[in-house]
């Protein structure tokens, strides 16, 4: 009797997250005794492991505040549809990798969505700097698990 494929929603918006993803959707498929669908955004690495990405994952490849201006409304649009295309997916797992402008303004938005069941991981801890001790609360607040 075939097992219910498991299925797993992984967002990487940089490079590295790329690679971080590619591995971690190569070693998941053959630890996992369960078929496993991946959904979500990555690069070249992560679609060479079968994703099929809802957009181009360079689009969020930006960095500090004068490079993300002129693209805000865009990023705030591509927030929105991965939140819709999540809860039409319908996952058991989100992973989100690193991004965290991005990723955790994503899980953030899907707390207002009534998805049940749904494990939220964010892989590579963000750091906690000095200066920002309750970032650490905050990302807990977020996620189920971090990597």
């Amino acid at each position: 009797m075939m097992s219910e494929p498991l299925r797993i929603y992984i967002i990487a918006g940089e490079a590295s997250g790329d690679l971080l993803g590619g591995r971690l959707m190569e070693s998941l498929t053959k630890l996992s005794p369960h078929p496993i669908l991946f959904f979500g955004i990555g690069g070249e690495r992560m679609i060479q492991q079968g994703l099929q990405s809802l957009f181009p994952m360079q689009e969020l490849s930006l960095m500090g505040f004068v490079e993300v201006l002129p693209h805000l409304q865009k990023l705030k649009r591509r927030i929105h549809q991965t939140v819709f295309d999540i809860t039409q997916t319908h996952p058991d797992i989100l992973i989100t990798i690193d991004s965290p402008g991005f990723t955790f303004r994503v899980v953030r938005e899907l707390a207002h969505e009534n998805i049940t069941g749904l494990k939220k991981i964010h892989y590579v801890a963000p750091s906690v700097w000095a200066y920002k001790p309750e970032r650490a609360a905050k990302t807990a607040k977020l996620f189920d698990a971090l990597m």
